[in-house]
């Protein structure tokens, strides 16, 4: 599982938001999905070997939105957090 980021476009309100939460939650492979409107973004966490981010952009397109399939810059999987999180805390304490 991975989960990764992605601005989507056109979304103007909370319909907006709802629809394209619901487009995406419906495909198979798709764990969560947090769609924020005010970052104009998709927060998803999916299965790589079930879907891929230009099948989740299709259901986002039929929908009637867009969706950029590059993940926004600091969006990674879980562990890579975790790494991240460790190595600055490190860091932090002089270890």
């Amino acid at each position: 599982m991975v989960k990764q980021s992605f601005a989507v476009k056109n979304m103007m309100c909370a319909m907006c938001v709802a629809h394209v939460r619901k487009a995406i939650e419906g495909l198979e492979g798709v764990k969560d999905v947090n769609v924020n409107l005010a970052s104009n973004s998709a927060l998803i966490e999916y299965d790589e070997s079930k879907i891929s981010p230009a099948k989740i952009k299709e259901a986002v397109v039929a929908a009637g939105y867009d969706m950029d399939t590059t993940p926004l810059s600091g969006a990674s999987d879980d562990q890579d957090e975790k790494k991240k999180s460790k190595g600055f805390l490190g860091k932090l304490l002089g270890r």
